[in-house]
C-alpha cells in the first residue's frame, strides 16, 4: 500500500474519531428527548451534512419510548462507507448496516452489535463502544456513570464527571457534572433531595453512592443539552445545618449520637462497638453544630465513622477497633497509568513515615476524689522511629474516673501516630473505600502482598461522550482513583478537636422538684436551669449537681448558704469547660429583691435567711448612717449561744432585756452581782428565794420590808435579832418597844398570860396596879 492511501485512511480514520463522539453525543441526547416526549427521533436528513446519520435516530416507537425498537436511518456514517444500515435502537435489539465499516474491509455482515443490555445500557451505546475500539480510540474500558436523582426519571441526567473525596471521620462529598436535553429542570426537584451515582463496568454495578443534594447548579445551554453541577453529601451532612446548645445527663455516646442523628431522620446507623465507652455524668452541647459535637464527642471517645452505600441507601457506622472493618477487593500490582485487563488494579504504590510523639500523659482533678492522682501514661511500642521523649502532656485530660483516663490516653496516642506511617495508592478501583480493607496481590515485594486498611480515597470520572460537543479528540469513559491506606491491624483514630470555650460567666437559675425550696446532695451541689438550654424543664433534671463555691471551705468547717430554689446565681467553668460549671455567687433581679427597702435602707448591711417554707427569716443586721449605728439580731423561733470559756459584755449606757414568758438562770459556780447606785426588783406574783446554805445580807443604810398580807418567818432552831438602840414590835394598838438601856416597854389595851406550867416573875422591885 503506497503511502499516498495510507495518509488517506488516516485521515478518514481521523474523521470517523470525530463522528462516533458526536454520535455518542446524539445517541444519549435521543434518550433524554424520547423519554421526556414518549417518541422517537426521526427526519430524513442527516446528522452531519455530506453523510452521517440520513436516516436519523429512532422509529414508531422511538429511542425510549414505550413500545418496538427503532432502526437507523440508511445514510452512511462517513462518506464511502460506515453504517449503511445505521444502528439501531430501542427496546429490542438493534441491527447493524449492510455494508463495509471502512472501504475494503470492517463489518461486511448485518450481525447485531447490541445483542445485549445491562443495567439500562442500550445497544446503541455498546455498538459505539466496539466502534471506537476498531476506530483505534484504545482499550474499551466497559465503564458507564449514571445518575438518579429525586423523583425526576432515570434518563433526566447524563453524567459527564464527577470527583469522590472520603475519609474516617468525614462526610464524603460528590462533586458530578451533568448534562440534560431538559433545560429548565426545577431546583426544588431536586434541592436537598437523594441522588444516587452508579459506576457500571460492562453493565455491571461496582459501586454506588447514594447522598443528599447539597448544591445544584445550571449551566450553558446547547444546541440539545444544558450541563448542570451537582454536590452531593450524606444525610450526616445535614447535621452541619443545626447549631444548638444543649445538655446530656448520664448517657454514654451512643445514646447521645443516636438521639441526634433520629432529629436529623438518619436512621441507618450501625455502632460496632469493642471497647467500653461508659456513660458520662454531664455533657454539653454548647454553641456548636450537631456535627462539631459529634465529631469532638467520637475523637474524645476514639470512636471512627464510615459509610456503607448500597440500594439507594447510605449506612453510618461507628467503630472503635481495626476488627470492625471488613474485608473488602483483591487489587493486583500492574504498574502503569492503564490496567491490561479492565480489571480494577493497582497502578501506583509509595510509603512514607513521619516522626510523631511517642508518649501521651493526660491528668485531670475530681473533687469527689481529691486525694486520687487522676494521670495516666500511654508509650508506643515500637520506639525505632522516634524518641521516647517526644511526649504530648495534656490537662485537664477530660476525664473523671479511671476507665475513662486509660482509655482517652490510649485513643489520644493512636490519633496522634495514625499518620506515621502511611501507604499511598493509584489505580482504577472506585471499591476501594474508607472502611473496607483490601488486599494487595502480585507486588514484587512479598511484605506489601497483604491486607491493608483504607483511611481516605478520592475518585475521579470522566465520561465526555455524554456531551453533544464531544469530539475525536477527546478520551472514552476513564476512571482514577488515589487512596491512603495503614496496616490492617492499626487503630485509626480521629485527631482530638478543642472543646467549646465559654470566655465568662452566665447566669442560671436554681430548681429542683416541684414543692420543694432546697434540693442539693451531700457536697451542697445544686441544679440549674441555663437560659440556652430549651430541652431543660426547670426541675430537679434540667442539670446534673453542680458544685457552689463558699466563701470559706474546709473540713467540717467553713460557711455554707445552700442557693435555693428560684434564686439566680452566676455560674462560672473550670478552663472555660462546659462540661465543668461551678456556682461563683448570686444575683437579685425584679423578682428576687434584697432586703430592707432601697435606696432607702442603702446604709444597712444584712445577713438575712428565710423559713423553710415559711414567711419567717433569721437575719444579723448592720445598720452604718451615722449617729444611728446599730447592729440588730432576729432570730424567728430560737436562739442557741454557747461560750466553751469567758463571756465578758460592757454596756456603756442603758441595758434592758424583756422575756415575755418564763426565764431560767443556772449558775453552777458562783454568782456575783454588783449595783453601784439603785436596784429595783418587781415580782407581779410570787418571789421564791432557796438558799440550800447559809444566807447572808448587809445592808450599809437603811432596809425597809413591806408585806401587804402575810409573813411567815419559820426558824429550825434559834432566831437572834439584834439592833444597836430600838427594837420595837408595833400591831395596832399594842406596841413591844427593847432600847439599848434594856427598858422593855409593853403596851396595850389589855394584857393575857396563859402557861401550861408555872409562872414566875422575878424583878427587884414589882409594882402591880
Amino acid at each position: 500500500m503506497s503511502i499516498k492511501k495510507i495518509k488517506k485512511n488516516t485521515d478518514k480514520l481521523k474523521k470517523g474519531q470525530a463522528l462516533v463522539r458526536q454520535g455518542q453525543g446524539a445517541i444519549q441526547t435521543a434518550k433524554q428527548v424520547a423519554g421526556k416526549v414518549g417518541g422517537g427521533l426521526s427526519g430524513a436528513a442527516g446528522l452531519i451534512p455530506g453523510g452521517g446519520f440520513a436516516g436519523g435516530l429512532g422509529g414508531a416507537g422511538g429511542i425510549g419510548g414505550s413500545s418496538g425498537g427503532g432502526a437507523a436511518g440508511a445514510g452512511n456514517l462517513m462518506p464511502g462507507g460506515g453504517f449503511t444500515g445505521g444502528l439501531g435502537a430501542g427496546a429490542g435489539s438493534g441491527s447493524a448496516g449492510s455494508a463495509g465499516l471502512i472501504p475494503g474491509g470492517g463489518f461486511t455482515g448485518g450481525a447485531g452489535l447490541a445483542a445485549r443490555a445491562a443495567a439500562g445500557q442500550s445497544g446503541a451505546a455498546k455498538a459505539l463502544q466496539q466502534v471506537g475500539q476498531l476506530l483505534g480510540l484504545g482499550a474499551p474500558s466497559g465503564l458507564q456513570f449514571t445518575l438518579t436523582a429525586g423523583s425526576l426519571p432515570p434518563q433526566t441526567f447524563v453524567v459527564t464527571d464527577f470527583a469522590l473525596t472520603e475519609g474516617f471521620s468525614r462526610p464524603f462529598s460528590l462533586q458530578v457534572g451533568l448534562a440534560s436535553a431538559d433545560p429548565a429542570i426545577d431546583f426544588p426537584a431536586v434541592l436537598d433531595r437523594a441522588a444516587t451515582l452508579t459506576i457500571l463496568q460492562d453493565g455491571i454495578e461496582q459501586r454506588s453512592i447514594t447522598g443528599m443534594v447539597a448544591r445544584f447548579e445550571q449551566g450553558n445551554t446547547g444546541l440539545h443539552q444544558t450541563t448542570y453541577r451537582m454536590t452531593i453529601y450524606p444525610d450526616l451532612w445535614r447535621t452541619t445545618l443545626r447549631r444548638n446548645s444543649r445538655i446530656f445527663q448520664q448517657q454514654d455516646i451512643a445514646a447521645i449520637i443516636t438521639t441526634l442523628l433520629k432529629e436529623h431522620g438518619i436512621r441507618d446507623v450501625v455502632f460496632s462497638l469493642r471497647h467500653p465507652h461508659p456513660a458520662r455524668e454531664f455533657c454539653v452541647q454548647y454553641q456548636e453544630s450537631d456535627f462539631a459535637f459529634l465529631q469532638r464527642l467520637t475523637a474524645e471517645e476514639g470512636i471512627f465513622y464510615f459509610f456503607e452505600c448500597g440500594n439507594g441507601r447510605n449506612t453510618l457506622v461507628f467503630a472503635d477497633d481495626a476488627g470492625s472493618v471488613p474485608p473488602g477487593l483483591i487489587l493486583p500490582y500492574q504498574p502503569g497509568d492503564v490496567s491490561t485487563t479492565g480489571e480494577p488494579s493497582v497502578t501506583s504504590l509509595t510509603s512514607s513515615a513521619q516522626v510523631r510523639p511517642a508518649k501521651v500523659e493526660l491528668k485531670d482533678y475530681t473533687f469527689k476524689n481529691p486525694a486520687w492522682p487522676a494521670e495516666f501514661s500511654q508509650q508506643m511500642k515500637d520506639e525505632q522511629l522516634q524518641e521516647s521523649y517526644y511526649e504530648h502532656y495534656d490537662y485537664p485530660g477530660r476525664f473523671k474516673d479511671e476507665a475513662h483516663g486509660k482509655a482517652f490516653t490510649r485513643y489520644r496516642l493512636e490519633a496522634l501516630r495514625s499518620d506515621a506511617v502511611t501507604g499511598q495508592g493509584r489505580g482504577h478501583a472506585i471499591a476501594v473505600q474508607p472502611g473496607k480493607l483490601f488486599t494487595l496481590i502480585n507486588h514484587p515485594r512479598p511484605d506489601l502482598n497483604q491486607s491493608w486498611q483504607v483511611v481516605s480515597a478520592t475518585h475521579t470520572g470522566s465520561q465526555p461522550g455524554a456531551l453533544e460537543t464531544a469530539g475525536g479528540g477527546e478520551s472514552g469513559t476513564t476512571l482514577h482513583s488515589e487512596f491512603s491506606f495503614i496496616r490492617h491491624n492499626q487503630h485509626w483514630r480521629p485527631d482530638p478537636l478543642p472543646k467549646p470555650v465559654i470566655d465568662g460567666p452566665q447566669i442560671a437559675k436554681v430548681v429542683g422538684p416541684a414543692g420543694e425550696e432546697i434540693f442539693c446532695d451531700q457536697y451542697g451541689r445544686v441544679r440549674l436551669q441555663f437560659p440556652w438550654d430549651r430541652y431543660g424543664k426547670s426541675d430537679d433534671h434540667s442539670s446534673c449537681w453542680i458544685r457552689v463555691t463558699q466563701p470559706w471551705a474546709g473540713q467540717g468547717w467553713g460557711m455554707l448558704a445552700i442557693p435555693r430554689i428560684g434564686q439566680e446565681v452566676v455560674v462560672d467553668f473550670l478552663h472555660g469547660d462546659p462540661d465543668q460549671p461551678i456556682v461563683t455567687g448570686r444575683t437579685y433581679h425584679a423578682s428576687n429583691i434584697p432586703p430592707g427597702k432601697l435606696p432607702g435602707s442603702k446604709t444597712q448591711m444584712a445577713f438575712r435567711s428565710k423559713t423553710h417554707k415559711g414567711e419567717g427569716y433569721n437575719e444579723l443586721l448592720f445598720e452604718d448612717a451615722k449617729g444611728s449605728e446599730l447592729l440588730s439580731l432576729h432570730a424567728q423561733k430560737d436562739m442557741h449561744t454557747k461560750v466553751l470559756n469567758n463571756r465578758d459584755t460592757q454596756v456603756l449606757a442603758n441595758h434592758q432585756e424583756t422575756v415575755d414568758k418564763n426565764q431560767t438562770l443556772t449558775v453552777k459556780g458562783h454568782q456575783k452581782a454588783t449595783v453601784n447606785l439603785t436596784r429595783t426588783d418587781t415580782v407581779g406574783l410570787a418571789y421564791v428565794l432557796t438558799v440550800g446554805g447559809a444566807m447572808n445580807t448587809a445592808v450599809t443604810l437603811s432596809q425597809t420590808e413591806e408585806v401587804g398580807v402575810h409573813k411567815s418567818v419559820i426558824v429550825g432552831h434559834s432566831l437572834s435579832i439584834k439592833a444597836g438602840d430600838v427594837i420595837e414590835l408595833q400591831c395596832g394598838a399594842s406596841v413591844l418597844r427593847m432600847d439599848s438601856s434594856g427598858k422593855i416597854t409593853l403596851q396595850g389595851s389589855e394584857f393575857k398570860f396563859e402557861a401550861s406550867g408555872p409562872v414566875q416573875i422575878t424583878g427587884k422591885d414589882i409594882d402591880l396596879n
